[in-house]
């Protein structure tokens, strides 16, 4: 674990956790010092993202650090709610919640997407953050002592684009939650914003990543002339769990390479 603990004493639930983006954000956040609970359907990385290694919470554990791992379908309520009371249970409190879970279905036109993966999409990319935010928003109104509530959109609830219904319209609801609660929980002293990546190296882009043809479109969109890495997503977690960004709530964050600038 690193010496400079920034996030020391603090505690963070971060859902998603087993890989890409959300592996990255609780190894971040356990360098700096919190206790991390890492929820997720499944303990290990998920293969397809190219990610090697023990599962998040052991890994945290090798390093000299405290976490522990909780097996939860962000769309029951009930198993959410389980997670945020295991978190208080292993660590005595919450102070971080980190709704990253999602998922990215094959991109169909609306007028052939099939009802069942639309609803699967919404299921996990909206009602699974909310369940998260709900449960975290619960506990930390609780304790009375403030804290930071994260939410992982995309650019695709920022800009235009003409795939991915489900996918697009889901983040975009995501980013309305995240403003709106921002405004209910700031006399809570509870912060809350959404980080809007790019494309990411993830098992998400790992079509594109291995199609030379999709990939040259890809980094096209980003000025900066490369794919994001789930480092990138977590440096900016970082940044909205700690201290310095004590009085920054309802932001949604492009971190995409300049995507949303052109």
């Amino acid at each position: 674990m690193s010496a400079d603990r920034r996030l020391g004493g603090k505690v963070a639930l971060v859902t998603g956790a087993s890989s890409g983006n959300g592996r990255a954000i609780a190894l971040r956040f356990a360098r700096e010092g919190a206790a991390v609970v890492c929820v997720d359907v499944r303990e290990e990385p998920d293969p397809r993202g190219g990610e090697q290694g023990a599962p998040t919470h052991e890994e945290v554990a090798a390093a000299g650090g405290r976490a522990a791992f909780v097996q939860c379908d962000v769309t029951d309520g009930e198993q959410v709610r389980a997670a945020v009371e295991l978190a208080v249970r292993s660590f005595g409190r919450l102070d971080i919640a980190v709704a990253n879970a999602g998922i990215n279905p094959a991109i169909h036109d609306l007028v052939d997407e099939p009802w069942a993966q639309y609803e699967q999409t919404v299921a996990v990319n909206q009602h699974g953050v909310w369940w998260t935010c709900k449960e975290a928003a619960r506990q930390l109104v609780e304790q009375g002592e403030g804290g930071r509530i994260i939410a992982i959109a995309s650019v695709a609830g920022l800009v235009g684009s003409a795939t991915g219904v489900a996918y697009n319209s889901s983040k975009g609801a995501v980013l309305q939650l995240v403003r709106t609660l921002a405004l209910q929980l700031a006399p809570h002293d509870v912060t809350v914003n959404a980080i809007c990546p790019g494309w990411v190296r993830t098992a998400m882009t790992r079509e594109t990543q291995s199609d030379p043809g999709l990939l040259a479109r890809a980094l096209a969109l980003h000025p900066l002339g490369r794919l994001g890495e789930p480092t990138d997503v977590a440096g900016a977690a970082f940044f909205f769990a700690s201290a310095d960004a004590g009085w920054v709530t309802g932001v949604a964050l492009p971190v995409d390479g300049g995507y949303t600038a052109v």
